[in-house]
């Protein structure tokens, strides 16, 4: 992937360990106004969905699942890609260990993703301007990631409540009509910066990371393992050593 092109470059590990990277390129970028939907001239791409298309369905995800209005930001920028470009970028940064991982997943048959990033009006001008991002398999049109950036996700609040924890998770999910497999569900041990991070398994076998706020106990970040990528072992290390089982009835 052209590094010119990244606008985004965190949790890189955690990323490649488990499924899409958030590498986003800023071609195909359209303005937009605060009192007007984002939409973009139709272009069909590699797959079945155009980008316009594809602006449409991230709109409609952030509405439905994080209650939010894309009518509020400035730009919607996509992006087309695929892991395999993250397995190619990411080889030569990692240790030797999680390389021979990416080498094993680099083997899977990957699917080609599309990836809708909304950056705020005051970002635009950033060139790591907070945004809400959400990716799309181009194939089966699922929303296989979705991260929401809002202001008032932040909270001083450390303690956290299992109960509430697994009624987010189940509930986030019963509006995609997924399910969450039983006894699966993992929390952070640690709060940072009022919110937790919660690991699950759907039961289609797909495994599942999330972020939730715990100012109310919603969900802010999800990330489905889409390819069903083998965890990278220092990303497996994170799990075991920062991570305990959710523990209620």
């Amino acid at each position: 992937m052209n590094k010119k092109n990244i606008l985004v470059f965190s949790m890189a590990l955690s990323i490649v360990g488990g499924s899409t990277a958030a590498v986003f390129a800023s071609e195909n970028a359209v303005p937009s106004t605060k009192n007007n939907v984002v939409t973009m001239a139709s272009k069909a791409g590699n797959g079945r969905i155009s980008d316009e298309e594809a602006v449409k369905m991230a709109t409609k995800a952030l509405k439905d699942y994080m209650g939010l209005d894309a009518k509020s930001f400035g730009k919607a920028r996509v992006n087309r890609t695929n892991n395999q470009e993250n397995f190619k970028f990411f080889m030569g940064l990692v240790s030797k260990e999680d390389a021979a991982v990416l080498k094993e997943n680099a083997k899977k048959d990957t699917a080609n993703v599309i990836v809708v990033q909304f950056v705020r009006a005051e970002d635009l001008n950033r060139t790591m301007g907070a945004s809400n991002n959400i990716v799309i398999n181009e194939r089966t049109g699922e929303i296989v990631s979705l991260t929401a950036f809002t202001d008032g996700d932040r909270s001083s609040e450390t303690t956290i409540n299992d109960a509430k924890v697994k009624s987010a998770v189940i509930n986030f999910f019963d509006k995609q009509q997924k399910k969450v497999k039983e006894n699966t569900m993992k929390v952070s041990k640690s709060a940072s910066s009022g919110t937790i991070r919660v690991l699950c398994n759907l039961e289609d076998g797909r495994d599942v990371k999330m972020t939730i706020s715990l100012k109310n106990y919603s969900v802010s970040s999800y990330e489905i393992n889409y390819d069903r990528l083998i965890t990278l072992p220092s990303v497996a290390k994170d799990y075991r050593e920062n991570f305990r089982v959710l523990k209620v009835n």
